[in-house]
């Protein structure tokens, strides 16, 4: 089945105004080319510039999605001016979804490289409301009317749970 933009953009837009907001995890998807992106709007001197991809494809997609999950929220806490951006790039009716920062999700730290020294220890700010509150509902508060809903990632409760009943 072909990938049919117009007919998708009507469908999103009209879930939308009825509260149903239908998107993706993410946008950055060179993949999309020739589907959801028009290649030609990112081109210079003949070629896709990777950059100019980046920087401007979540306005293409907007044009056919209403929403959108932003990850990076996750991997750390949302700076004012990353979200104002993203927010300008959009129209008023998008909403997104953002993943809230595993410096408050994640009970211990995963024994990987980016936790760094916090590899493999408790995490002393796990659940931790007030620093959820200033860092990162606060630079969150000018694009509010764009926030759609926050998503809280949680682990390896199950396996705590058993290990507590053994």
């Amino acid at each position: 089945m072909a990938f049919d933009r117009e007919q998708l953009k009507k469908a999103a837009a009209e879930l939308a105004a009825k509260g149903v907001y239908v998107g993706t995890s993410s946008w950055k998807y060179e993949g999309w080319f020739g589907q959801l992106y028009t290649p030609a709007r990112y081109e210079y001197r003949g070629k896709v510039a990777k950059t100019r991809f980046e920087r401007d494809c979540l306005s293409e997609y907007a044009e056919v999605f209403k929403t959108v999950s932003v990850d990076a929220a996750y991997y750390d806490f949302p700076r004012r001016e990353y979200l104002q951006k993203l927010a300008d790039a959009v129209p008023d009716d998008f909403r997104f979804g953002l993943k809230v920062t595993d410096a408050v999700t994640i009970k211990k730290f995963p024994n990987l490289p980016r936790f760094g020294v916090r590899a493999g220890k408790p995490n002393e700010n796990f659940l931790n409301a007030d620093l959820f509150a200033t860092a990162f509902l606060k630079p969150c508060e000018d694009i509010r009317a764009k926030v759609g809903v926050l998503m809280f990632e949680f682990s390896r409760f199950l396996a705590e749970r058993l290990r507590a009943r053994a």
